[in-house]
């Protein structure tokens, strides 16, 4: 069953084509890491990409979290994936520090893929709009949406931010490397004070560090002639 439909542009050749979004099976998991390997030989800097083991992708294709692929004809042209981290030692809820029962109630958005022939399509976008859709109709048990995402990687920053997520940690995860800490609330809204913008260059992660260990959280990521800048806020103090 088609998820989604659209159309996008194939960036060498400049033509429109029709694509279809479908929810990933178990049969499904080579066709992942055979994506996931394509994706990551192609990459300047891997530090970028935590890629999924396979513990993890036949957990979640198990019914441990939700994957969507996006297809022309029957190739596999991006992906998204949500994982159900339960009692895990790797659950983002123990670093944010949520008691037990509120920990169960995470959910990690994971690895997020788009083949180069397709970019610029905004397609990681559409994906997750059509991933939360899905998270959405199949349970309203969840609360918290976290993630992690490596400094270097604009692009994933940019998607975090769009989807309303904050950074509010930092710190290092899988083997040392630094990540920042994105998080939404699936329920409630958070309200910024917007008299207390800060504006840190994206290269500055021990400044950054420093504004999220003295409460700030980080909003949005601004490009300018200079580079690129996170916007840091405080939180609205409850009346």
């Amino acid at each position: 069953m088609h998820l989604f439909q659209g159309e996008l542009t194939h960036q060498p050749t400049e033509s429109v084509r029709k694509f279809t979004v479908r929810q990933l099976d178990q049969e499904d998991e080579k066709l992942f890491f055979d994506f996931q390997d394509e994706i990551a030989e192609g990459l300047e800097n891997e530090e970028t990409l935590q890629p999924l083991t396979k513990k993890e992708v036949t957990y979640i294709l198990a019914d441990g979290g939700i994957m969507i692929g996006a297809f022309v004809n029957a190739n596999l042209i991006g992906l998204r994936a949500l994982l159900y981290p339960g009692d895990d030692s790797e659950n983002i809820g123990h670093d944010l520090e949520l008691p037990y029962q509120e920990r169960m109630k995470v959910v990690h958005q994971e690895i997020s893929l788009v083949h180069p022939d397709y970019r610029g399509n905004h397609l990681q976008q559409i994906l997750a709009k059509v991933l939360m859709q899905q998270l959405k109709y199949s349970t309203d048990y969840f609360t918290h949406l976290c993630s992690t995402v490596s400094p270097l990687n604009v692009p994933s920053i940019k998607d975090k931010f769009s989807q309303g997520l904050m950074i509010v940690q930092m710190k290092e995860k899988h083997s040392g490397v630094p990540r920042y800490i994105f998080y939404k609330h699936l329920v409630n809204d958070f309200p910024v004070d917007s008299s207390s913008y800060i504006y840190i260059r994206l290269d500055k992660t021990n400044r950054h560090k420093q504004f999220l260990e003295k409460g700030y959280i980080g909003i949005w990521l601004e490009q300018t002639d200079f580079g690129h800048w996170i916007v840091f806020a405080r939180l609205k103090e409850k009346n």
